[in-house]
């Protein structure tokens, strides 16, 4: 146990920045996050429900002065790194029209986050029996990935 908090300084220390999702008060994540403010490391933090046991971290920590952030946008921004930004847009365009059009659907509605089957079958009035089958070939093709939860998430 004695080896997290050296870990956690040499993590903080070979890194750019710091994002942190989500952290209970105390956390290898906010360790690591106050390491990098002392270290002069740029640190940003999601936003969290206050009411949220797992939030509590993260919100101190944009109390403390770490980069309230809800996009990758805006870590970018930060960090002055347009060209990668570009790059990664660029490339996810580029991923977004080699999806066959039967598919192409479907796959927008998982939009940039892990959504459920559920959800797909509402944004896009599709039977769930016809969404789990595109689905499915979408998994195979790879363009998707299903995470524990039955979440899908683009790959």
């Amino acid at each position: 146990m004695s080896n997290f908090p050296k870990r956690n300084r040499l993590i903080s220390a070979i890194s750019e920045g710091i994002l942190v999702i989500e952290a209970k008060y105390r956390s290898g994540s906010t360790i690591t996050a106050n390491l990098g403010f002392k270290q002069g490391k740029k640190v940003f933090c999601l936003p969290s429900n206050i009411d949220s046991k797992l939030g509590v971290g993260t919100n101190k920590l944009i109390q403390k002065g770490a980069k309230l952030v809800i996009n990758v946008e805006d870590i970018f921004s930060e960090l002055g790194i347009k060209k990668l930004r570009e790059d990664i847009v660029q490339k996810w365009k580029y991923e977004e029209k080699n999806v066959p059009k039967e598919y192409k659907e479907i796959y927008k509605a998982i939009g940039n986050s892990p959504t459920d089957i559920n959800t797909i079958c509402y944004k896009t009035n599709i039977p769930i029996q016809e969404v789990s089958q595109k689905l499915t070939m979408l998994e195979i093709k790879e363009y998707i990935r299903v995470l524990p939860g039955d979440m899908f998430v683009k790959v």
